[in-house]
């Protein structure tokens, strides 16, 4: 069995910065993840964006609409703008395509403003916005952490057309623009085999709601929305060289697949021992289940260091742990916060093994 993993302590990070009180917070949490938590999916830690991310298996997430296309001229680097910044919009337009797919439910218009990806992560940003150009009922000022909104949809059910393999990542909110009557959503994620690339995406989303400091959901927006648009971003992924083998708590770790881009990092690797999972009530993780997953996934260090000596840590992306005939395959990937161009990455270093690229 695959298993998916994302981190719930950037649920505690994050909520640091929110207007409510620290019981509340804390309520808001757990209410989350036991709302929303897929019971057979186990979670390790992971790198957020710019803005806190929520894992896909208790997202703050979106509620999309069906209908119509309508006129758009928005360009990728503008719907990405809050999610990586505006340094190397060049790349962000070669890469990211826009989208203009809209849908309107109840007086709520949803549009697909822009995609954006790789050989295996996606990221699409949406705004959301009320047709009679008022602003929804909610508190800006009430933000968790970097301007995550505590919004979350009563139902959501997003998927790749075609895909049946695992996927992590995370969604989440949050308004680009003061000054109007819109709100912005981002989803990331990458998926566990096959390629993303010309698939469709196709989302059904109900009523948009606010939780208040006792973690209850108020509606904001009702109605039933879905959205189907393809993924026809173009694929700057490189492939770097693999076979590397290093020392993983005893046991012994081959490289098999490092797939970088612009945007985002896989690190496909094999232990030469086969971990084995105890049953875990209502999917919460055991502290034998933590050990394991620290042992094989989260001791893997992953460092990306940029040509002017900053560097990316990207220990605690997210991935998946797959027990296989007396082995453990494992993937460990993230998207960037940023737009990171290849010609300015001078090396990886992936369990102590250092990968020059320049």
């Amino acid at each position: 069995m695959n298993n998916e993993y994302n981190d719930n302590r950037e649920y505690n990070n994050a909520l640091d910065g929110l207007h409510f009180s620290a019981e509340a917070k804390s309520r808001m949490v757990q209410g989350i993840l036991d709302a929303q938590a897929k019971p057979a999916k186990r979670r390790v830690r992971r790198s957020l964006p710019r803005v806190a991310v929520v894992g896909v298996a208790a997202a703050l997430v979106l509620s999309i609409g069906a209908g119509a296309a309508v006129a758009y001229n928005k360009l990728a680097s503008e719907s990405f703008a809050g999610v990586f910044g505006t340094a190397h919009t060049e790349i962000v337009d070669k890469i990211g395509r826009p989208v203009g797919a809209s849908a309107t439910a109840g007086g709520v218009t949803v549009t697909a403003d822009a995609i954006i990806g790789d050989k295996y992560h996606y990221a699409i940003t949406y705004s959301i916005a009320k047709d009679d150009g008022t602003a929804f009922d909610i508190d800006l000022s009430k933000t968790v952490g970097d301007g995550l909104l505590p919004l979350t949809f009563g139902q959501e059910d997003s998927f790749l057309a075609g895909y049946m393999g695992g996927e992590h990542g995370g969604s989440y909110f949050y308004d680009a623009d003061p000054d109007d009557n819109a709100i912005q959503y981002v989803t990331m994620r990458e998926i566990s085999n096959g390629e993303i690339k010309h698939r469709a995406v196709k989302a059904k989303f109900s009523d948009l709601c606010v939780f208040d400091e006792d973690m209850n959901r108020q509606v904001i927006a009702e109605g039933k929305w879905s959205l189907k648009f393809d993924l026809n971003f173009e694929d700057a992924s490189a492939s770097l060289p693999a076979g590397q083998t290093f020392e993983l708590n005893g046991m012994t770790a081959t490289i098999d697949e490092i797939t970088l881009s612009p945007i985002a990092l896989r690190v496909d690797y094999t232990v030469d021992s086969e971990l084995q999972w105890e049953d875990a009530p209502s999917g919460r993780e055991t502290d034998y289940n933590a050990a394991q997953s620290k042992k094989y996934f989260e001791d893997v260090s992953i460092v990306l260091t940029k040509t002017d000596g900053t560097t990316l840590d990207l220990t605690y992306a997210g991935g998946s742990i797959a027990p296989e005939n007396g082995k453990t395959v494992c993937q460990k990937g993230d998207l960037f916060s940023e737009v990171v161009p290849l010609d300015e990455i001078a090396s990886l270093t992936v369990g102590g093994i250092e990968i020059p690229l320049r």
